[in-house]
């Protein structure tokens, strides 16, 4: 019964690294549609509505996506509302996310990180507040996109949500988007304190992007000896379009890299900047980034678990391989091919960004 439970749970492991999340908000393509347009995508599973990028002094932005304001100056978006509600109805998880490369935004102490895990929770969590951006819609989640400044008051700010988290009626996720230089300048204190859900890694804009410096091994032992949660999903983050930063890479070429990650058991799947970008990016067959790189999900060779005597495994299988061997479930370590998949496990570079 033990090994039937533990077959099941890494089953589920291996099919939900399937997931495809877009950053929404900032039309770094131009021409971005309402929220709505992109949960209508089969090729979405998580939005990121992006920024919250002033704090603690609240201050949003959606770009083209919302005009109107409280007496406050704070932006009332009542048509984002509505979408972050209709995503959700299709399947959707619907983050905010804190920060980005620019505007103004840290802590001068952990107190103010503290106290602002309330204002965030009252203006677009379970609270209640006369100023909500978003009305009543009620987000799954919050991201920390910090791209600058000090790490002070980041913990603090995670783990007072985390208080909220615990009792409400409905699971909430916290995420970060660190750069790809192991360890991060502005989250690693956040990384290895902090049980986060999601790391949307920016694989881009860096020396690790994709090519002879990427480093998803060093990430993927951070997820299995560092993160305090064991179980933390990482997102290979990529460029929507040449146009929307540097280190963009065609689908064809992403394929190649994802035969060696894909099997890693903390795989979680793609995540694009940004919406405007993957959506103008249209192949020959008419698909636009997003669904290229749903399909490679979709698409690939699947994974198998084995497991013998000394380790457990995730690899993957032809699709025209026998896959009804028969499985042995043991407690002990899992080798280093599981870590990473088939990534070789390279010393973790020391340089930050």
């Amino acid at each position: 019964m033990l090994a039937k439970s533990l077959l099941l749970c890494m089953a589920s492991a291996l099919a939900a690294a399937s997931e495809v999340a877009v950053y929404w908000g900032q039309n770094s393509a131009g021409g971005q549609e309402r929220l709505s347009t992109y949960c209508d995508s089969t090729s979405v599973d998580i939005v990121l509505v992006s920024f919250i990028n002033g704090f603690p002094d609240l201050e949003v932005n959606f770009s083209n996506q919302c005009g109107l304001t409280y007496p406050s100056g704070l932006l009332h978006c009542p048509q984002i509302g509505e979408d972050i509600k209709y995503c959700q109805s299709k399947g959707k998880k619907v983050m905010i996310s804190m920060g980005g490369a620019s505007g103004t935004y840290g802590f001068s102490s952990e107190a103010e990180g503290s106290e602002f895990a309330t204002t965030l929770w009252n203006k677009f969590g379970g609270g209640s507040d006369a100023e909500r951006p978003f009305d009543d819609a009620v987000v799954d989640g919050f991201d920390f996109d910090i791209e600058h400044g000090a790490e002070t008051g980041y913990v603090a700010l995670a783990k007072g949500l985390q208080s909220y988290f615990a009792s409400a009626s409905k699971k909430y996720y916290l995420s970060a988007a660190p750069q790809c230089p192991y360890p991060d300048a502005t989250l690693n204190q956040l990384l290895t304190s902090v049980a986060l859900d999601y790391s949307f890694i920016q694989f881009y804009n860096n020396y690790c992007s994709l090519g002879p410096n990427f480093n998803w091994a060093s990430w993927a032992e951070y997820a299995a000896t560092v993160s305090p949660n064991k179980d933390i999903q990482l997102f290979l983050g990529l460029p929507g379009s040449a146009a929307s930063a540097a280190g963009y890479t065609p689908s064809a070429t992403v394929d190649q890299y994802l035969s060696d990650i894909q099997c890693g058991p903390n795989f979680g799947g793609f995540a694009i900047w940004d919406a405007s970008s993957a959506w103008s990016n249209v192949d020959s067959n008419g698909d636009n980034y997003a669904v290229q790189l749903k399909n490679l999900l979709n698409e690939a060779d699947p994974c198998t678990t084995s497991a013998s005597s000394s380790s457990t495994t995730s690899t993957k299988s032809s699709t025209t391989a026998a896959t009804t061997s028969a499985i042995t479930v043991t407690s002990d370590v899992l080798s280093s091919s599981a870590f990473y998949g088939n990534v070789s496990s390279s010393a973790i570079p020391t340089s930050s960004e």
